[in-house]
């Protein structure tokens, strides 16, 4: 697997981890605690996301050299990177515009504001999701 791989891959363990851990803390949670309070959880597991994601990265290059026995880096985008870049990220912006919609329709239905909150994460979150799985799919479909 290259490098751009990889990265999938772990973008994807972390949304899993991350969307397992709001689920549950959705269900076990009560939603009086108020929208800031849940927008300040939301703040901390976007921060958590994205750290794990650098050390994901640098982890990747630090093994992968090791078990290659060379530079294990990302190579430089070529007319295919390009073409699975755009076409995964169509795909992303499909999914993250539907948890819009979904997040505008728990507001206009008057549901509570925090599980808007928890929806317009959640619609990021599988978007990025979407977006490495078609990274993984295209790369392996050619």
């Amino acid at each position: 697997m290259t490098f751009k791989e990889w990265n999938a891959v772990f973008m994807l363990v972390g949304a899993l981890a991350i969307a397992v851990w709001l689920v549950i803390d959705l269900s076990s949670a009560p939603l009086a605690a108020g929208v800031a309070a849940v927008a300040a959880k939301l703040l901390w597991a976007g921060l958590i996301m994205i750290v794990f994601n650098i050390v994901a990265a640098i982890g990747t290059a630090i093994v992968g050299s090791i078990v290659t026995r060379k530079e294990f880096k990302d190579e430089a985008a070529d007319e295919r990177d390009k073409a699975v870049y755009a076409r995964s990220l169509r795909n992303a912006y499909f999914v993250v515009s539907i948890g819009g919609i979904a997040t505008l329709f728990i507001l206009a239905f008057g549901w509570n504001p925090a599980i808007a909150a928890y929806s317009v994460f959640m619609g990021g979150l599988l978007a990025g999701a979407a977006g490495a799985i078609s990274q993984l799919v295209y790369y392996r479909r050619g």
